[in-house]
């Protein structure tokens, strides 16, 4: 079971895995957090060998390594006869397939997301061509989204931080208030916070 402190280690670790233990303690004390480097070393090893840190991956500039072209595709499939086998060879082609890096299936009226990242649009495009081709059997309708990426990446987070920024975001929206043409009854300002 994790508790707060470990939340605490695992978000800057995703945020910099390169972090050393005095770093990381050092910014638990500005928050008022005591900790060894020894005892932090115990939690990380711990995490370790729970296999809640599966392991340290660098986050690159995806422009600076001509890969700067992400495409978010989404799929909506059919049914023939061999579904099962057809939906096992597009999920090992998508698993294969070093310009995709996230896949999964959903809920819903679209039954698979994919990102991709390209080097350019002419590869994005012969590639989705292909995909369509190979697996057009089982497609019954696709959607691709050129991106202009401006977040990349996520933290653990609770109940409690969700309506923490909310209510921070709420405070800057009275302070400044948004001009919703047309909407004055609109229910974006009507969220209620929960004590």
């Amino acid at each position: 079971m994790l508790d707060d402190l470990d939340k605490k280690i695992l978000n800057m670790l995703i945020s910099n895995g390169r972090q050393s233990t005095r770093a990381i303690t050092k910014k638990l004390a500005e928050e008022g957090i005591k900790i060894s480097e020894r005892g932090l070393g115990k939690r990380i090893a711990r995490l370790e060998r729970e296999k809640v840190i599966l392991g340290y991956t660098a986050i690159i500039d995806m422009k600076k390594v001509n890969m700067g072209y992400p495409r978010l595709v989404t799929v909506k499939l059919s049914s023939p006869k061999n579904f099962v086998q057809r939906l096992g060879e597009m999920r090992e082609y998508l698993t294969n397939a070093p310009f995709c890096d996230f896949s999964a299936r959903s809920n819903g009226s679209i039954d698979w997301i994919e990102l991709k990242f390209f080097n350019t649009k002419e590869q994005a495009n012969m590639e989705a061509d292909l995909y369509r081709t190979w697996f057009g059997d089982i497609i019954e309708d696709y959607q691709s989204y050129d991106l202009d990426v401006y977040k990349f990446g996520w933290q653990l987070f609770e109940e409690k931080d969700f309506h923490s920024f909310i209510q921070r975001m709420h405070k800057k929206v009275e302070e400044k208030p948004i001009a919703l043409s047309n909407k004055k009854n609109s229910n974006y300002f009507k969220y209620q916070l929960s004590a």
